[in-house]
């Protein structure tokens, strides 16, 4: 081990993550992980993120497994729902049939209105909508791709420019 850095530690989640994940993610499979970073991408940019904007999204999946209890079988309904929704599991759609069935169903939303019929799921939905989704919004957006959409250059608490810091102001 060299400077807190092991074997290990230098393989990508993000290059054929779902494997690798399922094992740090404790008990959702690659699968599962698969379709809630695919309703993530739908949800923060409305496209296909790049394997290191996953890789942000990914990591906060693991960070609410491992410290915010209920979020397991939170996470577990979401998945569900959306297979059941798709008829197969959400990440083997393509992106527009993932933004049309997001869309028709307003997962989107966090708000429903009073005439919406319930529907199949209602419970679920609920949940999705007022739990899941502000929270994938939330984990990508406070994440250094989501400061880089606002135009910070460094996220916060790296060291950006060293120069910056080593001369006097001008």
């Amino acid at each position: 081990m060299l400077l807190g850095i092991g074997p290990g530690s230098l393989t990508s989640p993000v290059m054929g993550y779902a494997a690798e994940a399922a094992s740090k993610a404790g008990e959702l499979s690659g699968a599962e992980l698969d379709d809630l970073i695919a309703f993530g991408e739908v949800l923060v940019e409305g496209r296909t993120l790049s394997p290191t904007e996953r890789g942000f999204l990914l990591e906060h999946i693991e960070d609410r497994l491992k410290h915010t209890p209920g979020h397991l079988s939170l996470y577990r309904t979401t998945v569900r729902t959306l297979e059941r929704l798709a008829g197969r599991p959400f990440a083997r759609l393509d992106l527009p049939e993932r933004v049309e069935l997001v869309t028709r169903h307003r997962l989107g939303a966090s708000q429903t209105s009073v005439e919406e019929a319930p529907g199949p799921f209602s419970s679920e939905m609920q949940a999705i909508r007022k739990q899941i989704v502000e929270d994938l919004i939330g984990g990508y957006y406070g994440s250094a791709a989501g400061w880089a959409i606002v135009g910070y250059q460094m996220f916060p608490g790296r060291c950006g420019d060293l120069t910056r810091y080593t001369r006097a102001e001008p």
